[in-house]
């Protein structure tokens, strides 16, 4: 292979626009990879072939063996194979792969603590592991110490475009969070909900929106029905991509008080839309969102300061506007596709340099 200009192989779970943050990366992946080189995409999940702009990307409809098939016929073509995240890249051990240098995503969760054993080894064996953040790459030292080169690439939005729109809402007092409603509630859905009655109390005519949908929908409905603002309450299961702009117009503030993400995707999001954010001290949010400058981050052991927060933020617009636009101008500065693409390159260089 030497001599070769490199020839991408990306795997992943998803690819298609929606379906979640690791799929985003995979994504932000794709769009740094294509502009330079030769890349083609398998994702285990899709239901059906597509394309991305030009890059062929071929679904198995979550056919794993007939994805560990596909993977090892398309290796052979490749000079490096990358991966959206460990529990892609174990798929290497049920199949005999040529000798190809491979990078692997690690996010957050999957690298935390104590990881499964065939992720830790995955990771153990990869030519490079790119982390989203020093959150998780601190949080996430046990597993990574064994890799061979770790780099940090922080994330970004896949667009470098400036909204229609910026800065949070005139209209109705909103608090938004978009983000899938998973079993854990570890995005904060449940704490924003005991803390809403008073909230609500505060500010006349604040509603509080939840979309996004996922498998614990129908526990934040019943949630929701139990507590005393429950009519301030709306819960959307799915937002189609031509309405996601009103969502987000709509907004007066951004919250996930979370305690799982390993970057948090959907608060650059916000930032890009102007919206001051609320985030916890307990995940990698605390590191996006700058408190007092951009938005606050709160402890999720303080949901009463979660509430006095967004009681301020609602109340004194002049200090949501000065929050929102510090937040503009962060991914502005930091968060912009362009920013990514950079990182990822220098990032990237020496693997890709590698045959």
């Amino acid at each position: 292979m030497r001599g070769r200009a490199p020839s991408i192989l990306l795997c992943s779970q998803f690819l298609d626009e929606g379906r979640g943050g690791i799929c985003e990366v995979a994504r932000l992946t794709m769009q740094a990879l294509c502009g330079r080189h030769d890349v083609s995409a398998l994702a285990c999940m899709e239901k059906a072939d597509f394309r991305i702009g030009a890059t062929p990307v071929r679904g198995f409809r979550g056919s794993r063996a007939r994805f560990v098939f596909d993977l090892a016929m398309q290796a052979r073509r490749a000079t490096h194979i990358f991966y959206d995240f460990a529990g892609t890249a174990r798929a290497r051990q049920f199949v005999r792969l040529p000798a190809r240098p491979y990078a692997v995503w690690a996010h957050g969760w999957e690298v935390w603590g104590e990881p499964r054993r065939d992720y830790e080894e995955a990771i153990a064996r990869a030519d490079i592991v790119l982390v989203n953040s020093v959150y998780t790459m601190e949080r996430a030292y046990r597993m990574l110490d064994r890799s061979k080169a770790v780099r940090l690439c922080r994330l970004a939005t896949t667009s470098d475009e400036r909204p229609d729109f910026v800065g949070p809402s005139e209209g109705r007092p909103t608090v938004l969070l978009l983000g899938r409603m998973d079993n854990l509630l570890a995005k904060g859905h449940d704490i924003l909900i005991s803390i809403w009655p008073k909230v609500a109390a505060a500010v006349p005519g604040a509603r509080l929106v939840f979309a996004g949908g996922g498998e614990a929908a129908e526990r934040v409905r019943a949630l929701a029905r139990a507590s005393r603002a429950a009519r301030s309450i709306e819960i959307i299961d799915f937002v189609p991509a031509d309405k996601i702009d009103e969502l987000w117009r709509s907004a007066t503030i951004f919250a996930m008080p979370g305690f799982a993400e390993g970057f948090g995707l959907v608060y650059i999001e916000a930032m890009r839309r102007g919206l001051p954010v609320i985030a916890s001290r307990e995940d990698a949010g605390q590191e996006i969102n700058i408190d007092g400058e951009t938005g606050f981050n709160i402890s999720r052991d303080s949901p009463s300061e979660i509430a006095d927060a967004l009681i301020e933020l609602l109340r004194d617009p002049d200090l949501a506007q000065q929050f929102g636009m510090a937040g503009y101008a962060r991914w502005r500065d930091h968060f912009r596709f362009a920013h990514f693409e950079r990182r990822f390159e220098e990032a990237t260089a020496d693997f890709l340099a590698a045959s």
